[in-house]
């Protein structure tokens, strides 16, 4: 029991402080609105979850072991951020052409593969936190299964942020400035995958 609360903590905590997908998930929310995001929410939670699984089959070693693969994830990862933060803040006013529609349930659940948060969150948890008393595989699921069911939640929350901002983007000033806001937040959130 004291291992699943503690998982709870950190995944929790892992889960709701700032980082690539939480902000997505702002800008979605906003953009789109809580429920068009709801898809997103549930896809990063799946995404998470399965990195939890990927993890503790040891390929998030084989992957830190292999020169280049790393380096080759944070600037995919860079590059996806800068990309949005760009049509973002040339959006004039998230405009419908800027983004044409909100993450998928498949989208938010691959954007994990480059999302270096996700890898660490998915590591710390599988070795930090799987129940001593079960087998590996067993042990393994409970943590994935815990993680999901936590993150739906923070995501949730962070969606649900941008979705009460969203009716500032009716206003054309407002809605330039709350673009402009959301490109620098995502421009600046590519330094947490370089440290």
């Amino acid at each position: 029991m004291e291992t699943l609360l503690a998982l709870v903590g950190f995944s929790f905590v892992s889960s709701v402080t700032p980082g690539p997908n939480n902000l997505l998930l702002w800008a979605s929310g906003a953009e789109f609105g809580f429920l068009a995001t709801s898809r997103h929410v549930i896809g990063t939670a799946l995404g998470i979850g399965a990195m939890a699984l990927v993890a503790a089959a040891g390929i998030a070693e084989l992957v830190a072991m292999v020169p280049g693969v790393e380096l080759a994830l944070r600037l995919a990862a860079s590059a996806y951020l800068i990309y949005l933060a760009y049509r973002i803040a040339g959006a004039h006013v998230f405009e419908r052409s800027a983004i044409s529609r909100p993450l998928g349930l498949t989208g938010a659940a691959a954007f994990q593969v480059v999302n270096p948060k996700a890898w660490i969150f998915a590591l710390g948890a599988v070795t930090a936190f799987r129940p001593p008393g079960l087998s590996p595989v067993v042990g393994t699921i409970a943590v994935a299964a815990t993680m999901t069911l936590v993150v739906i939640p923070s995501a949730a929350i962070w969606a649900g942020a941008g979705g009460a901002v969203g009716g500032l983007m009716n206003d054309r000033r407002s809605g330039r400035i709350v673009s402009a806001v959301m490109a620098v937040l995502l421009a600046v959130s590519v330094v947490a995958i370089w440290i």
